[in-house]
C-alpha cells in the first residue's frame, strides 16, 4: 500500500475525495525498479496503472532499423500506459526505468472501479490525457514538417517552458538528456544531434550544466527553430 500522505501530495489526486484516496491507498502497491530495468514490453497485456512517484521512466518504440524512438520521459507525478489500460489493449510501446524509480501500481480492475465510483478521478485523468494528446499531436507535427535543428530546438524549448528556472546566465532546465536520448526523441541520427548541439555550445545557444542544460537566450533558440524547415 502507498502512504496516504504521499497520495495526498500528488497533484493529480489532490482534488479527489477522502473515500477515493482511501481506496487508492488500500488497493495500490509500490514497486521499485533499478535503472535500466524493464517495466513492460510492447505487446504485453496492459494489466496495471503505472504512476511514477520517484525517479524517471523512458517510454520508447523499437524501430525496424534497430534504433529507438523515445515517445516520452515520465517524471514524478505522471502516469503512463493509461490509454491502453482503459481500452483493454496491449502496450503499444516499451517502458524502462531511466533511473532508479519508485512506481505506484494499481490493477486494471481496481483502476476501472475507481473511475466508475468516483467521477472526480475520471475528470482528473481526462484532463491529464487531453494535455498529453495535445503535446503528442504537436510533437508529431514538428517531426513531420521540421528539420532536425528545429526539432531539437522545439524539444529543448518545451522543457524550458514546462520546468525551466530563470537564473543568472539564462534559463536552467533540470533535465539530463544524453545525445542518444535527444536523437531518439526527435527522430534523428546521433551524429547529427552531436554536430548541432556542439555548434550551439560554441555559439552560446545551449550549454550542458551540472543540473541539466542552460539556455542563455530563449529568443536565439526560437530563431534557430524558425530558420530550419527542411526535414
Amino acid at each position: 500500500m502507498i502512504d496516504p500522505a504521499i497520495i495526498q501530495k500528488i497533484a493529480r489526486f489532490s482534488g479527489i475525495s477522502e473515500k477515493a484516496r482511501a481506496l487508492l491507498h488500500q488497493q495500490s502497491s509500490l514497486r521499485e525498479y533499478r535503472k535500466g530495468e524493464a517495466i513492460f514490453f510492447e505487446g504485453d497485456p496492459c494489466t496495471h496503472f503505472y504512476f511514477v512517484l520517484r525517479g524517471e521512466v523512458t517510454v520508447f518504440k523499437a524501430l525496424e532499423s534497430g534504433r529507438e524512438m523515445i515517445m516520452d520521459i515520465i517524471r514524478p507525478g505522471e502516469a503512463f500506459g493509461e490509454v491502453a489500460l482503459i481500452n483493454g489493449d496491449d502496450f503499444p510501446a516499451n517502458a524502462v526505468a531511466r533511473t532508479d524509480a519508485g512506481v505506484m501500481l494499481l490493477a486494471r480492475k481496481e483502476y476501472l472501479e475507481l473511475l466508475e465510483r468516483f467521477p472526480e478521478v475520471s475528470r482528473s485523468i481526462i484532463r491529464d490525457l487531453n494535455l498529453r494528446v495535445r503535446s503528442l499531436r504537436h510533437r508529431l507535427e514538428v517531426l513531420g514538417e521540421a528539420g532536425v535543428q528545429s526539432r531539437i530546438a522545439q524539444l529543448l524549448l518545451t522543457y524550458a517552458r514546462e520546468m525551466g528556472r530563470e537564473q543568472d546566465g539564462g534559463v536552467l532546465v533540470p533535465v539530463h538528456l544524453s545525445r542518444n536520448e535527444v536523437a531518439g526523441m526527435v527522430g534523428a541520427r546521433v551524429e547529427t544531434v552531436i554536430r548541432i548541439m556542439s555548434r550551439w555550445n560554441k555559439d552560446n545557444v545551449v550549454h550542458s550544466a551540472p543540473e541539466g542544460f542552460l539556455i542563455p537566450d530563449l529568443d536565439a533558440l526560437r530563431e534557430l527553430m524558425s530558420q530550419d524547415s527542411s526535414p
